[in-house]
C-alpha cells in the first residue's frame, strides 16, 4: 500500500482509498457468485479427497491448535486486560496523555473487530467448507448471497461467514492509530495485523473452517474500523 492511504480523516473518511477498496471488496465478495469458484480452487490443496481429511484435522487439539488457535486468543485476552488495567491506572493517577487515548482506540479496534464479525457470523447462516458435501460434509454449500436473497432457509449449524478466528490477528491493525500521520499506511504499522490475521486465517482454511473470501471480508472490516478510529481521533485532536 502506498502513503496515499494515510491521513484518512484529512481527505474524508468515505473517500479515502483504503475505505473505498475495503467496501468494494466486501461488496464483490458478498454479491458476486463466481467468487466461490476461486474459493474452491484455493481450498482444494488443503483437502485430501482420497482420505476425506483436511491438512489440519478439525478435531485435532495438538501443538498446531495451541500455536495458531487457542494460544493467540489467550495471549490477546490477557494482554488486553493488562493494557486496560494500565490505562485505568494512568487515568486514576492523572497521567493520561494523548498517546493513552490512541492506545485505548487501538484496543477498541481489536475488540470491536471481534465483536462485529462475531455478530455477523452468528446471523448470516453460511456454511464452512468442512460442512459441505463437496468436502465430505453433511450439508450443501450455502453462500452469503444465498442468505441475503433468502434462497435457502437459515440453519443454526452454519456460522462461517466472515472468518471469526482471524479477527484475533486483523484486529491488530488498530496499531495504526499510534502511527504518525505520514506513516499510517507504511508496512511497519500494517504488517503486525496483516501477518497475524493471515497466519490465523490460513490455519483455519487448512482445517476446512473458512474459505479465502471469508478471510478477505474480515480483513476489510478490520481496515474499515481502524480507518474510522483514525478519522475520529484526528477530528477530536483537530478540534482540541
Amino acid at each position: 500500500m502506498s502513503d496515499t492511504l494515510a491521513g484518512t480523516s484529512r481527505c474524508g473518511f468515505l473517500r479515502s482509498p483504503e475505505v473505498v477498496l475495503s467496501l468494494a471488496a466486501i461488496a464483490v465478495l458478498t454479491l458476486w457468485p463466481p467468487v466461490h469458484a476461486l474459493d474452491l480452487r484455493l481450498a482444494a490443496p488443503f483437502f485430501d479427497a482420497a482420505a476425506g481429511s483436511w491438512f489440519f484435522p478439525p478435531d485435532d487439539r495438538g501443538a498446531a491448535f495451541w500455536l495458531f488457535y487457542r494460544g493467540p486468543k489467550i495471549f490477546l485476552v490477557v494482554a488486553s486486560a493488562v493494557s486496560l488495567l494500565w490505562l485505568a491506572w494512568r487515568g486514576v493517577t492523572k497521567r493520561w496523555r494523548s498517546f493513552d487515548t490512541r492506545f485505548l482506540a487501538g484496543l477498541l479496534v481489536l475488540g470491536l473487530t471481534a465483536l462485529l464479525v462475531g455478530l455477523i457470523k452468528n446471523s448470516t447462516g453460511v456454511s464452512c467448507p468442512v460442512q459441505e458435501t463437496v468436502f465430505a460434509g453433511p450439508y450443501p454449500h450455502v453462500a452469503i448471497w444465498d442468505r441475503l436473497f433468502a434462497l435457502v432457509p437459515s440453519n443454526e449449524h452454519l456460522r462461517c461467514w466472515p472468518a471469526g478466528h482471524a479477527t484475533a490477528g486483523f484486529g491488530l491493525l488498530g496499531i495504526r492509530v499510534l502511527a504518525p500521520v505520514h506513516a499510517r499506511a507504511s508496512w511497519r504499522y500494517l504488517m503486525p495485523g496483516l501477518t497475524a490475521g493471515w497466519v490465523l486465517g490460513l490455519y483455519q482454511m487448512a482445517r476446512g473452517q473458512h474459505y479465502f473470501s471469508h478471510t478477505i471480508v474480515t480483513m476489510a472490516i478490520a481496515l474499515l474500523l481502524s480507518a474510522a478510529a483514525i478519522a475520529i481521533l484526528d477530528r477530536i485532536e483537530d478540534r482540541g
